[in-house]
């Protein structure tokens, strides 16, 4: 019994230890360039020149592209 209460705790203490230090989580670092206001998402594929202008007109940016394969905006 006192074996499979520690296994128990145990267990659970690796659960929790490994929940609260999450290392996949992505920050998105944000670069600032001279000639862009704002670099973010990567340009993949999937998420090309359009996508990335898009983003950037709907958050009030004046143009955007992708730059070195990060999606970056200008003012």
């Amino acid at each position: 019994m006192n074996i499979t209460k520690n296994s128990v705790i145990l267990f659970l203490l690796v659960i929790l230890t490994n929940s609260l230090s999450n290392s996949d989580v992505l920050g998105s670092p944000v670069m600032e360039t001279s000639k862009n206001d704002v670099c973010f998402i990567p340009c993949t594929t999937r998420y090309g020149e359009y996508e990335c202008w898009c983003d950037c007109t709907h958050k009030r940016y004046h143009d955007g592209g992708c730059v070195n394969g990060r999606c970056c905006c200008k003012k």
